[in-house]
């Protein structure tokens, strides 16, 4: 899916030696009426210049934008490339990559931009997801003491710090982990704008469909053997499964049903498969909370549970709704893995903001916890659960240790 591109042989060199990728280079071109991009329009391509070459990279900017609105294009401190340095290559490449995923403006609702984002920082460890139903923004006036409009964009942060922007930063919000809500700033006077989700979709159509082409064409060219999606009821499984079902006839669904699910989440998951008519296959597991005491960062044996359950029905092909926002770890992971079996990635360069519209422009609702404000869904057992998931659903998280703290 994603292209690295330099211009000439000796700085893809040093670019593949940095980042531990494949380059392709222009062959030493400096003139852009040489240079055919069209054979982009269904990859997200990173070109990689030096100073000496920024009029390229200007007209290579504007010609790409005719292609595909997937790109970056990134001009280094150094006269070339390969006078660069590996730890500012693999900064650049990253940051291009977030500025991909974090590129936002303001027209009437906010809509993706591979240009200057109106993000106050961009990070590579930053997600970016809508705020979306009325008993949301209820939660948050209720809890935060905040006024808060449908379709205002949250930046996630480090330790689950959360700006919202509406269109301009409205409130700075903390949902870390095992501690109280705190609410860092917020800008009682400017002016709210409520976005609904059917503009959200139509100002962003362009984009979310280019997102499409691109991770269509990625599992075309990957899968083999047998295809199956695990999901969740999670956003970013229910996304990969509209993307597999629009690529493959024969496709089925794996769902790890545990003893310890957040509520809807089954009918939620047939209810997916009945609309996109693909079979679902349930294996169930059990969590023996009793024996094994509640799941730890440090000691994980639910996942290792539904892991194994998962490789019991596991397909030659999974394709796998793992991002590269959500984790540093998973950023470090390749397109394509092999773990369980060939393991896909069609969302990896995606932010939840994209996998939101995307579900919902094919008229398929979220997971009705999402409406209440979670980010993410995982087990009531899950250690990642923050005060904020326990005190918007508390009657979830019975167990010791998972009171909430309620109040800022």
């Amino acid at each position: 899916m994603l292209l690295i591109i330099a211009r000439a042989r000796k700085d893809a060199k040093a670019l593949s030696h940095a980042l531990k990728e494949e380059v392709l280079t222009l062959k030493g071109k400096r003139s852009f009426e040489e240079i055919d991009l069209a054979f982009l329009r269904n990859k997200i391509p990173i070109f990689f210049f030096g100073k000496e070459d920024a009029p390229l990279a200007q007209e290579i900017s504007k010609e790409l934008k005719k292609i595909t609105p997937l790109f970056k294009v990134v001009v280094l401190g150094k006269k070339s490339v390969r006078n660069a340095r590996l730890s500012e290559i693999i900064k650049a490449f990253e940051m291009a990559k977030a500025e991909i995923r974090l590129g936002f403006k303001f027209e009437d609702a906010f809509v993706f931009t591979a240009e200057k984002s109106l993000i106050k920082e961009i990070h590579p460890d930053y997600d970016a997801y809508f705020l979306l139903g009325k008993e949301a923004k209820q939660n948050y006036k209720k809890f935060f003491g905040i006024e808060v409009k449908e379709g205002s964009l949250i930046v996630r942060k480090l330790f689950n710090e959360e700006e919202i922007y509406a269109p301009y930063l409205k409130a700075i919000i903390s949902k870390k982990i095992g501690e109280p809500l705190k609410l860092k700033f917020y800008d009682k006077e400017s002016p709210s704008v409520e976005v609904t989700q059917e503009t959200l979709i139509e100002k962003n159509k362009a984009w979310l469909e280019a997102l499409e082409r691109v991770s269509m064409e990625f599992l075309k060219s990957q899968a083999e053997g047998e295809v199956g999606v695990p999901v969740s009821g999670g956003k970013d499984s229910t996304a990969c499964l509209i993307l597999a079902a629009k690529v493959f006839p024969k496709l089925k669904a794996l769902y790890i049903k545990t003893s310890h699910e957040v509520p809807y989440t089954e009918e939620y998951v047939e209810e997916l498969c009945r609309e996109l008519g693909v079979p679902l296959v349930k294996k169930e597991v059990k969590f023996d909370v009793e024996s094994l005491g509640l799941p730890t960062h440090e000691n994980r044996w639910c996942t290792e549970l539904k892991m194994k359950a998962l490789k019991e029905i596991a397909t030659s092909t999974l394709i796998v709704g793992d991002r590269e926002a959500e984790s540093r770890t998973r950023r470090r992971r390749a397109e394509v893995e092999h773990r369980l079996g060939r393991e896909l990635f069609p969302l990896k360069y995606w932010s939840g903001a994209m996998v939101q519209l995307y579900i919902l422009m094919h008229g398929i609702k979220l997971h009705p916890f999402y409406y209440k404000g979670f980010y993410r869904l995982g087990c009531t057992i899950c250690p990642s659960l923050s005060e904020w998931e326990k005190i918007i659903y508390p009657s979830l998280f019975l167990f010791p240790g998972h009171q909430a703290s309620q109040g800022c």
